[in-house]
């Protein structure tokens, strides 16, 4: 029991540093329900990332792909750049182990080396 009420306790923190990260930018509620609704459409949602991540707003970006990956949890686009992102918030670990995940053959073995390399890992055989 004191396990789950960890792991539900650090999830909560998470959710509160990433999604306070977004409100805290947010001016209304319509700003917030356009960032959540960015997420709903994949490619559109990983696109919004990658140009938050390009302004240096990696944590807005994990959070952009925690709420894409919500709607289409099999996002392999999404789950890579959630992993890289995580390893460049210092969270390599948790990067490497979203890594391990991925199938090259979904993901493209270049790109998976890439990240992994990103990641001061090796890519396994």
């Amino acid at each position: 029991m004191k396990k789950k009420n960890a792991m539900l306790t650090a999830g909560a923190c998470v959710w509160a540093v990433l999604g306070g990260a977004i409100i805290a930018q947010a001016q209304d509620f319509s700003e917030i329900d356009a960032l959540s609704d960015v997420a709903l459409d994949e490619q559109t949602g990983i696109e919004a990332a990658t140009a938050q991540a390009a302004r240096g707003d990696i944590l807005e970006a994990l959070a952009t792909l925690e709420r894409v990956l919500a709607v289409h949890p099999k996002s392999q686009g999404a789950r890579l750049l959630h992993a890289v992102y995580l390893c460049d918030v210092d969270d390599k670990q948790g990067g490497l182990v979203a890594l391990n995940q991925l199938k090259k053959k979904e993901v493209g073995e270049e790109a998976l080396a890439a990240a992994y390399a990103r990641c001061g890992g090796e890519m396994p055989e």
